[in-house]
Parts: C-alpha cells; structure tokens; sequence
C-alpha cells in the first residue's frame, strides 16, 4: 500500500511534465496533431516500460530499483529542429545512429572514470535544476489574453507557499505528501476561478489513437542527416553525461546511510536509456525514458525509495497513455501550479548536486572545475545569441556547454598528472616483491621520507591482501587450475600525496565492496576476526583514502597516501 500510494504522488507531476515537454518539442517543430497524439501516447509507454525494466533489473540491464523517468532534457531544442527541416524520418535516423556513441560509452565506462569525476557530474545535475526551472516556467505559465495576470498566477503562489510551509513545519508524515498537497491547494484555488477545464476533460473520450496513415515513418540519410549528426552526437554526449550523474546522484539517495557507488547499477541504467532511445529512434519520435535525477528529491520527499515503487509508478504511467480521459486530466492542470510543485523538487535536487559535486572535498582545484562550469553554463544564452546556424542549438543549452566545460577541464587535469606506467602482474602472492618494487623506485624517485615510502608500501602489500583475500573466497571449492586473473597497478603523483590505483578484471561475483567495509570498520577487534580485519585495519590507518568502484567486468581499488606525518594508530584503533 506504501508503494501504491508513494507511485500515486510522483505519477501527476511527472507525467504532467513529461506531456509538456513533448507537446512542446512538436509544437515547435510545426507536425500535425496525428503525430502529436502518437509521441504523446509512445512516450508515456516507452516511459513507463523503461521504469518498470528498472525496478526489476533483467542481469546487465536496469537498476533494480526506483529510477524516475523523463524526457531526454538535452534533446529539446534540436529535436524540434530535426522535425522542422526532416520530419519524423529525419528525426529517427539521426537518434538511431547517434545512439551508437551512448552504447560505446557506457562499455567503456570504467575507461572514462577519471573523466566522469564526481565534481563533473555533479556540476551537470546542479546545471539541470537550475535551467530546468526558467523553461518550465517559460513554457507552463503563459496567462491567456486578457486575463489578470494576479488571478492567473494565484494559484501557483498559494501552491508554492503551501509546499515550502508543509516542508518546513510538517510531520514527518505529512510531509511525505507535499506534493499531492500542493497539487491539492492549487486546484482548490483554480477551480473557483475557472483556470482548470473541467469540462475539457468530461468531453474527452476514455480511450482514442491518432491514424497512423497520416504520420511519416522511415529514415532519411541526406544532406540533412549529415549537416545534424555532429550537433545530435555532442547532444547524446550530454545526454549520457547527465544519465551518469542522475543514475549515480539517485544511487545515493537510495540508502539511508552513505554507501560506495556501485557503477555496475548505473550501468545497468545506461543500457536501459540506450535501449529506451533506440526504440523511440526507430518509432520516429524524441528520445524519452531518460533517469531523471529529480528521484532523489522525490525519495526524499515521500521517503520510499523501494524498487516496487518504479513497478507501479511505470504500470500507471502506460494506464495513463492508454486512457486519454486521464491523460486529459493531468493536461489541464494550471501550468503556475506544474511549476510550483518543480520548484519544489528542482531545489532539492541543486542541493544533491551541489552534495554530490564536493563529496571528494574541497580545495582550489575544485572549486576552479565547479565553479566555471557553472558559470559557463548559466551563460550560454548569451553564447548562442553570438552564433547564427544549427551550431547555436549546441553552444546556446545550459547544459551542453557546461557539461562540455567540466570535461575539459577534467581531460586536462589528468593529462597534466604525473604518473608511472603501469605494472601488470598476476593476483597472486608471487606478484608481491614486484609491486613492493614498483612502489619503491616511485618513493625514491620523488625523494619520500623512509616513513612515507613505507607507508605507501604497506598499503599496496595490504591491498593486495585483500583483493587475495576476497578471490579466495570466490573460488573456495572450484577447480584449483583456474585461470589466474591479472592485475594492473598504477602510481601517479599529486601535489604532496600518491594514488596507488589497482585494476583488476572480474567476473561480478562479489558483491562486497571494501570502501563500505572500512566505512562500517568498527574499533572492536575480535580474536577470530583478527586474519581477516588486521589487512583492512592497517589500510585504513596509512591510507588518507579508499574508493572502491565495481564495473561490470572490472574492479578499481584508489588509495591516497599522504607524503606527510603518519595519522596516530589510535585514529585506527590499532
């Protein structure tokens, strides 16, 4: 009943927006009210299917758990520009063989994840809440002509206010209704004043479907296609980018306590907006069914984040596709009241942006790759009004140059650090001295204190231990002529401090992750714990820090050790 009720409130502000955006898109492009009913009906479908795909996860593809969806915001305006020059044709075409950059990208994730930083992503989800608002805003709230401007707009106000009181001064179980709450007042309010058609919606049948013979369908590879690949691959880059921040930023707001991100979840997220994209690509109609990141504002509102929760949200979402009485309903909702329940949830979602962003801390070099970013984004307006052609549907969004920003900026910090090669050497207790070397020339190249070199290489040996420790687990019982797995470690140099990186391939049987066992490490120290926590113990009290990240195939072991004084064995209970 919990899940039911949780689905219910996020169902009319999400599917509220996601018929906006799309109408939007067609309007704009000038196509005929046949295809409009059908993008509005695909897109509800394709939505909630790829929700319902989520929860469940199927092996490699989905999340298995609650994933909100939505239009594909970086597609907007170029959307409605391919369906202006080309039609339906043009647009499938160009999602169809863009898509193949996002398939390639999420495969080689775990290449990109110096790349696909925290402070990156993060810095597109902050981009997202704070453009997302003013479009919304600027295509919901349009008063009609000759109506008072104060009447109009009441009803979003008294919403508003009513939300932001309710989640300042509610019970806890009150607030998990705010935004049916707000919903609620707003109506109250517009009803009376006649801004909401009642009887609009009463004339509309239950069930109706555009006539198919008057839609274009196919794909068109001419002169046209060519001239908007390039703007529709940098698009899909975005695109992808923002999914790998929503996907990670919904992965936090999850769980109640702090955890390691598991990128094998976001993964799974990716697979399914690819899929979601091609599909809508091959039924000619805008990409939707992309994460939106506003799940975590909407778990933290209603305080359920059960995947059972995306089950029912994408069952009513493809309910609401199909009965266009209630599709009807949703539609005449007063845009000021859309727009205050997305206030709402846009800023708690900066907030889990802005959180996400400096979750590695804060220095000057962070503040630099936040900071311009962001400023680079809130000007694009400005940018795009300089550039005349296609190229201004691209450097005029928020998003794509801000996003472009941070990846440049992370390309150039980790082309300018300085590493070693890399040492590749078998899992085994063989490849010990070998790694206990390579960490040593690395020490005395760059003139560390006895103390420091030690420290560095206790902390690969222990490493090491633990990565041993865990494939014996895995392969207690099997064959011991198992073939012996490789590992890759890498040393590279930052300012005072080293980060000794460990690269192994895996078979995803593990699902533990060391990050969160030092995390959950407690100070008492039992005897029969002792071989199996003494290794976790000393790693946690000589390294300054221990990100442990799982790709499908790959586990990422990043250590820092500081060149400086030792931390005291008691900040370890040692």
């Amino acid at each position: 009943m919990v899940a039911l009720s949780s689905a219910l409130q996020i169902l009319l502000p999400n599917s509220i927006s996601l018929v906006t955006l799309v109408t939007l898109v067609v309007l704009a492009s000038g196509e005929s009210e046949d295809y409009l009913q059908w993008v509005v009906i695909m897109a509800l479908a394709i939505t909630g299917l790829s929700m319902i795909v989520h929860a469940l996860r199927f092996q490699r593809v989905g999340s298995g758990r609650l994933i909100v969806a939505n239009f594909n915001v970086p597609f907007l305006a170029v959307s409605a520009l391919a369906l202006q020059i080309g039609g339906p044709s043009l647009l499938a075409s160009l999602i169809v063989v863009s898509t193949l950059l996002q398939v390639v990208l999420t495969i080689r994730l775990a290449s990109l994840r110096r790349i696909f930083t925290p402070a990156v992503t993060g810095t597109v989800i902050m981009l997202v809440a704070v453009s997302a608002v003013p479009f919304i805003v600027s295509v919901t709230v349009v008063p009609p002509e000759d109506a008072s401007v104060v009447l109009f707009l009441a009803p979003g106000l008294v919403a508003l206010t009513t939300g932001i009181l309710v989640s300042l001064l509610g019970s806890p179980l009150v607030r998990m209704w705010v935004l049916p709450i707000t919903i609620a007042i707003g109506l109250v309010v517009a009803i009376p004043l006649g801004l909401y058609d009642v009887a609009a919606v009463t004339a509309t049948p239950w069930l109706s479907f555009p006539d198919l013979a008057r839609i274009e369908f196919g794909f068109s590879f001419g002169a046209e296609f060519w001239a908007l690949l390039p703007v529709f691959a940098i698009v899909n880059l975005t695109g992808f980018l923002k999914s790998v921040g929503d996907l990670s930023v919904i992965y936090g707001a999850s769980y109640r306590e702090p955890v390691a991100l598991d990128f094998r979840v976001v993964q799974g997220g990716l697979n399914v907006t690819a899929a979601s994209t091609f599909i809508c690509g091959l039924l000619g109609i805008p990409p939707v069914a992309a994460p939106w990141s506003a799940t975590a504002s909407y778990i933290g509102i209603i305080g359920v984040s059960a995947a059972s929760v995306g089950v029912f949200l994408g069952l009513m979402t493809i309910a609401v596709a199909l009965l266009s009485k209630l599709l009807a309903a949703l539609i005449a909702v007063p845009g000021p009241v859309v727009s205050a329940v997305y206030v709402i949830i846009f800023g708690m979602l900066f907030i889990e942006g802005a959180r996400m962003a400096f979750s590695n801390g804060f220095d000057r070099k962070q503040a630099l790759a936040i900071g311009v970013p962001l400023v680079m984004g809130l000007s694009a307006g400005s940018f795009g009004s300089l550039i005349q052609g296609d190229a201004s549907y691209v450097f005029g969004n928020p998003i794509v140059v801000g996003a472009a920003t941070a990846v440049g900026i992370a390309v150039f910090t980790e082309l300018s650090n300085v590493r070693n090669r890399p040492i590749r050497v078998d899992l085994a207790h063989s490849s010990l001295p070998a790694i206990d070397e390579y960490l040593s020339r690395f020490a005395d190249r760059y003139k560390w204190t006895e103390d420091s070199k030690n420290r560095l290489r206790l902390v690969g040996e222990e490493t090491l231990l633990i990565l041993l420790d865990q494939e014996d687990r895995q392969t207690s019982g099997e064959d011991s002529n198992a073939k012996v797995r490789r590992l890759t470690a890498t040393v590279r140099r930052d300012q005072g401090s080293a980060e000794v990186e460990f690269v192994v391939v895996s078979d995803d049987a593990g699902e533990g992750n060391l990050e969160n066992r030092l995390a959950f490490l407690t100070d008492d120290f039992a005897l029969e714990d002792d071989e199996r926590q003494i290794s976790m113990r000393v790693l946690r009290h000589y390294a300054s820090s221990v990100k442990h990240r799982k790709y499908h195939g790959i586990d990422v072991i990043s250590c820092r050790v500081e060149s400086g004084p030792a931390k005291s064995p008691l900040q370890a209970g040692i």
